[in-house]
């Protein structure tokens, strides 16, 4: 009897110090993420998907520098494989609600074999309160260098190296476990689109809602509506054809009573 209540108390702990371990990892809401200092060095690691997406193949080293003015974000990002090739890419960013929105741009240094192409990244990445670890994370898809065909994708994870800046406000804030993110679906189809994407979405409730598109580098690129509706089912269009000088990374920002969402699309081009 007393070796099955030690059996009960061990069980017992390995299951709280694992909720203790999940409740510390918290997802900032938008409010947070505006007092948060993104500038600097972050470190960790990208998990590279099957073509079938079910399973991890590859893991890289990766690594942001970046430099924050205002809600834009540029820098560098650094990816090496296993086998020490490497290459760095300039990247550029845009803070909306609680995402930083971020795309490589071009290779600036690399060491890799003749004719091996590295695939862009580019996602929606979350910040996340681990302990006193500022982090990011989340889906980063990939796309080649050239049309913006769909690579395989994967999953960043990634540190703050030097958080001090941040340290006050993180142990301060009461977060969520959920940012509010989650409780409004954007849904953008077909995504990557080659010229038009369906934007369509679901109002619970009577709302004023603001749907606008931008680039990555955070510039305005159109107003698709902006307005009062009633709660249901709504559809938007966007045709790219009337924005061409744009690179094809773009960012769906929807202001619902006040409450930012976003979603991300890419145009093969």
């Amino acid at each position: 009897m007393k070796s099955i209540s030690t059996i009960l108390l061990a069980l017992l702990l390995t299951a709280t110090g694992a909720l203790n371990a999940q409740d510390s990892k918290i997802i900032l809401n938008a409010t947070q993420v505006t007092k948060l200092d993104v500038s600097g060095k972050w470190t960790g690691k990208r998990n590279q998907y099957s073509l079938d997406k079910k399973t991890f193949i590859e893991s890289f080293q990766y690594e942001f520098e970046l430099k924050q003015e205002g809600n834009i974000v540029t820098g560098t990002s650094t990816i090496i494989s296993s086998n020490g090739e490497y290459a760095d890419m300039r990247l550029e960013g845009v803070l909306i609600g609680n995402k930083l929105h971020f795309a490589e741009k071009e290779v600036k240094n690399a060491i890799r074999p003749e004719g091996k192409v590295w695939c862009f990244k580019s996602g929606e990445l979350y910040f996340s309160k681990d302990g006193d670890n500022l982090k990011l994370v989340g889906a980063t898809p990939s796309y080649m260098e050239t049309y913006n065909y769909p690579c395989s994708g994967g999953e960043t994870d990634l540190v703050k190296v030097d958080n001090s800046m941040n340290l006050t406000t993180l142990t301060t804030m009461s977060a969520s476990k959920a940012g509010a993110e989650e409780k409004f679906n954007i849904s953008v189809f077909p995504n990557p689109f080659i010229d038009n994407a369906n934007i369509s979405y679901n109002l619970t409730e009577d709302a004023k809602v603001k749907t606008e598109v931008y680039d990555i580098s955070g510039k305005l690129v159109t107003i698709l509506f902006d307005g009062n509706q009633k709660a249901g089912n709504y559809n938007l269009n966007f045709a790219n054809k009337n924005y061409s000088s744009f690179d094809g990374i773009f960012i769906v920002k929807m202001t619902v009573n006040g409450a930012v969402y976003s979603r991300q699309l890419v145009q093969m081009r």
